[in-house]
């Protein structure tokens, strides 16, 4: 029984060496960075900073290159068998054809492996398991919330709302942060459910499906969940203080936290990123635009239908400071480290002076409503 093992494991390194003399290009026994990455990328994407730190672990004898014996042991490694298996492995299916003898079955498909240690770095890759759906079931809870409501105000018409015939019906009078009502704190989070108008609903749904479902695939459901339901939020509550006579629906605050999550991702990953700088400008010009619309039509052109802009700046502030130390790093710095520490202070400390703000400062809201009445 030992003999078909020790042949299977010499097959095995043999298959792999014939791999290594393929990208040993210029047959010096060895495999620097620029031929590992020759091999990399043939199939995926990969970093400068991956494929260095590949060499760094798997280069015994420290002369900055990779034998077919450290080659080998790299790919036969169980720290790196994901890795393998989404950029080496299925190229090299294709373009050397694996005898039958080889053949292994991964316990899951490319889409559904896991994020891999390296040294204290993680690779993120595309996961659809489990299936990317906390953006779209959010979003149909909205859609939901939005049919129902116009249907139960056809049915018992309610009295006009102070913001528009699309927040009538008890589904949006229960849930819209009405700033009369702060003593029911459910309504800091269930405004989001109410929209003001089908294009209202439909632009929220866009952004945040187009936006929240590309960083849920690189990031577990959890993580894009609490940027969002934080941003949420924080709107209502940064809405609250600066803006207290304001009426509240839509899931803005959420969507621009899912826009300033993405700011943070391409923070952390600046390197990692292609086009990194293309991508921060468009996102720079959308939030600006976005604002500085909302702040046009509140105090220039005085909208009948005032735009809760504050929630968009509480929005995006807590998604930039939750995505910062939410979202996944691949390959964390020692300042990106600190600042992870900090956007974490930062945002505890800036919560917990809201919430606090809105519990006990009583005689801030009551001046307002006195003088808005």
């Amino acid at each position: 029984m030992v003999l078909p093992s020790r042949n299977k494991t010499n097959e095995t390194k043999e298959y792999y060496a014939s791999i290594f003399q393929r990208y040993d290009t210029d047959h010096n026994g060895k495999i620097d960075a620029k031929e590992l990455a020759a091999l990399l990328r043939e199939d995926s994407e990969v970093s400068d900073k991956i494929i260095r730190k590949l060499i760094s672990y798997s280069d015994t004898d420290n002369d900055g290159k990779i034998d077919v014996h450290e080659f080998t042991a790299m790919i036969l490694d169980k720290k790196f068998k994901t890795l393998f298996r989404k950029y080496i492995t299925s190229y090299v299916d294709y373009i050397v054809p694996r005898d039958n003898r080889h053949r292994y079955k991964p316990t899951r498909g490319s889409f559904g492996h896991s994020v891999e240690e390296i040294d204290g770095g993680v690779i993120p890759e595309i996961s659809f398991c489990p299936p990317p759906l906390c953006m779209v079931f959010i979003s149909i809870i909205e859609i939901f919330c939005y049919i129902l409501n116009l249907y139960l105000n056809k049915q018992d018409p309610s009295p006009t709302s102070p913001i528009s015939t699309d927040s009538e019906g008890p589904v949006a009078q229960y849930l819209i942060y009405n700033p009369y009502k702060r003593q029911e704190y459910w309504r800091f989070l269930t405004y989001m459910m109410v929209h003001i108008g089908w294009i209202h609903l439909a632009t929220n749904l866009i952004v945040q499906l187009f936006l929240g479902v590309p960083l849920e695939l690189r990031n577990q459901w959890w993580r894009v969940l609490t940027v969002y339901s934080t941003g949420v939020v924080a709107g209502s509550l940064v809405t609250s203080i600066m803006d207290p006579k304001v009426y509240l629906a839509g899931a803005s605050g959420g969507v621009y936290a899912i826009i300033t999550a993405h700011l943070a991702n391409m923070i952390l990953n600046w390197n990692d990123m292609p086009y990194a700088l293309v991508q921060l400008i468009v996102f720079l010009i959308i939030v600006i635009t976005d604002v500085s619309t909302a702040f046009y039509n509140r105090y220039i052109v005085k909208n009948a239908i005032p735009v809760g802009y504050a929630s968009h700046f509480g929005g995006a502030l807590a998604g930039f400071l939750v995505g910062i130390w939410v979202l996944k790093n691949v390959e964390p710095t020692t300042k990106e480290k600190y600042l992870w520490w900090a956007a974490f202070i930062i945002y505890i400390v800036l919560m917990g002076s809201a919430v606090l703000l809105n519990v006990y400062w009583e005689e801030h809201f009551l001046s307002f409503h006195k003088n808005n009445v």
